[in-house]
């Protein structure tokens, strides 16, 4: 048998399915002119920014993700609107939750600070919600550094009412929800409050943090022996099971087309597969293997070249092994498109886990093949086995 770290290829594709992939395109190349590193200087000593500044704790709403805590410069005013805890989170628009104005100042406007927040449609990494937030405003990105995919911060400028202002935030997701807090300065302001505008962002952060899913989960199994959760805005095609050595499930991101038409179209914006196969249905992980590259040739599907490996997936003891790698691929009824191929192989007991995506490219549709991606993670995450030894 071939060595299982590199036994490596490619996803199921079922036919019949009569689905079209977008051609909107948001280039991976213009997001990199929002990864810029942020500036560095000298910060004050703890004792120094604990003596100029007071704690603000927001501490009141029934859901604890909302909760935060920050540090405010003393004499700073609250000038926050009505109750925070009268607050409503959407997911349609930022909410300010809380505001804070700095000292007048004869000379320029006066420094503020807003805690704000929303909701999220569906899972995404902090990263992948500012890419949107700054593709969808006008504000010139100066730096950007991301913790992880819960925590990032930015510095960026915007002009308004002939002002420009120097802004650093800090965001972080919990729970279902984002938290954007940003420290905004009238740029001529920018050097004399750069240290306070940072530390007083580093001082952001929750009370409580909150795991739970974004959307509405559902779960399938595969007889008793596996199953998995899966986003309920996602479609679920099983084929029929005819055999329990070979066993498939896919899952649809898709949205219906008004195209004039009486039936109108249905727009495929990602495809995960999830297929079992039981160790003593092949001779070889190889032979297996070899089966999933002619099905897939037979369906239209180029493979290329590896993207990248992938190592989140880290599911413990459940699994005898966990790999994960990313390839390009063409689709050769759409060759304009970009599509990649994600494809992580496990075992456990009597199976491998074959799990797909196919989606367009991160450089074609970067919002699509975000939330692909994540979903994607999502469900791997999420499949146990029920017999696994």
């Amino acid at each position: 048998m071939m060595s299982l770290h590199r036994i490596w290829v490619f996803l199921v594709l079922v036919s019949g399915v009569s689905l079209l992939f977008s051609h909107s395109a948001f280039a991976q190349k213009v997001m990199e002119q929002y990864r810029k590193p942020m500036p560095e200087f000298d910060l004050l000593s703890s004792s120094e920014f604990t003596e100029k500044t007071d704690p603000f704790v927001l501490n009141t709403f029934e859901d604890p993700a909302l909760n935060f805590k920050i540090r405010i410069p003393k004499e700073w005013k609250n000038m926050t609107k009505g109750r925070p805890e009268d607050f409503s989170v959407t997911n349609k628009i930022m909410g300010e939750i809380v505001r804070f104005y700095g000292p007048p100042d004869l000379h320029s406007e006066r420094s503020y600070l807003t805690v704000e927040a929303m909701s999220m449609d569906y899972s995404m990494t902090v990263e992948q919600w500012l890419m949107q937030f700054f593709l969808s405003s006008s504000y010139n990105v100066q730096g950007l550094t991301v913790h992880d995919d819960t925590h990032a911060e930015a510095l960026y400028v915007f002009i308004k009412n002939k002002v420009s202002y120097a802004v650093r935030a800090s965001v972080y997701t919990n729970g279902k929800h984002v938290m954007y807090a940003q420290y905004v300065v009238p740029i001529e302001r920018w050097h004399d409050e750069k240290v306070m505008q940072k530390m007083v962002l580093d001082s952001f952060g929750s009370i409580t943090p909150v795991k739970e899913y974004i959307e509405e989960m559902q779960r399938y199994q595969f007889l008793d022996l596996a199953e998995f959760m899966y986003p309920v805005s996602w479609e679920l095609k099983a084929l029929p099971i005819r055999t329990i050595d070979r066993m498939k499930v896919l899952l649809l991101n898709t949205h219906y087309i008004h195209d004039g038409s009486h039936t109108g179209k249905i727009r495929l914006d990602g495809q995960i597969g999830i297929d079992l196969v039981s160790i003593y249905a092949s001779e070889s992980l190889e032979d297996e293997l070899n089966y999933y590259k002619e099905d897939i040739a037979e369906k239209g599907l180029v493979m290329g070249d590896v993207i990248e490996d992938r190592n989140e997936f880290l599911l413990g003891d459940r699994y005898d092994f966990v790999d994960t790698q990313v390839f390009k691929a063409t689709d050769k009824s759409e060759k304009v498109i970009e599509h990649e191929l994600w494809l992580t192989i496990m075992s456990a007991g009597d199976y491998y886990y074959f799990i797909s995506l196919f989606t367009p490219s991160r450089d074609d549709d970067y919002f699509k093949w975000a939330r692909n991606v994540e979903t994607y993670k999502l469900v791997v995450n999420e499949i146990t086995p029920s017999t696994a030894e």
